[in-house]
């Protein structure tokens, strides 16, 4: 029986309620005869479509989008590092201190659930400490977690500031988010050049405008090049 190689919501469970699946390694696994059945369905897509099937640059074709696939959704995995990191890198912050952490540009490539496109863009990800912190890049190892998955860029700004806000206890927690959406450039409207911003606010960053201020200051002075 074909084992399905993304964990599934527990039932009842909206999609940014789900259980703590950051937290727990969950390694796919395909067996021989179901990657020979997906590479042959893959084949016989591509070919439909016009890719002709035995030439020496296209024999492997399918099997290498299929490993494409797998490997553009390995966030579904989890993130073994991150998982065994996390408890030696928390320090104690000091008692009231209310700066904030930003940490950005995070480069990131994801795949837009709706057509299965990448799109690709940046996000910068900013919390409060209340009592704890976490090493700078476990905050880029849950960006590409979260992105790392079939996902909309919505989601991906709201699980990745709600598990920084959970994780840490954070007094609050940001993530502004600038993609490129092949989707948009390939089909549909075909409009290339354009960047779609997302932002998510939680906690202070909520009711305190300047600490929202502070945060898009420190992201548009960051160099976006370097």
């Amino acid at each position: 029986m074909t084992q399905p190689l993304r964990p599934r919501l527990v039932e009842g469970a909206s999609r940014t309620d789900r259980p703590a699946d950051w937290q727990r390694p969950s390694p796919r696994r395909i067996a021989d005869a179901d990657r020979r059945r997906f590479v042959d369905n893959l084949r016989e897509i591509l070919v439909a479509l016009g890719l002709p099937p035995d030439e020496p640059g296209t024999r492997r074709t399918p099997a290498r989008l299929l490993d494409a696939l797998i490997e553009a959704t390995d966030g579904y995995q989890c993130d073994e590092r991150a998982l065994t990191t996390f408890p030696a890198e928390r320090k104690d912050a000091q008692a009231g201190a209310a700066d904030q952490v930003v940490e950005g540009p995070v480069r990131f490539e994801a795949l837009c659930e709706h057509h299965a496109l990448p799109f690709l863009g940046e996000a910068w990800v900013g919390y409060i400490p209340s009592g704890e912190i976490i090493g700078i890049s476990k905050l880029t190892r849950i960006v590409r977690l979260f992105a790392r998955r079939f996902t909309v860029q919505e989601r991906l700004g709201v699980e990745v500031t709600e598990t920084v806000e959970r994780l840490l206890a954070a007094r609050g927690a940001a993530a502004l988010i600038r993609a490129s959406h092949t989707c948009t450039q390939l089909r549909g409207v075909r409009e290339a050049g354009t960047v779609t911003t997302t932002t998510c606010w939680r906690g202070t960053y909520e009711t305190d405008p300047l600490i929202r201020a502070e945060f898009l200051a420190l992201v548009q002075s960051r160099p976006r090049d370097a």
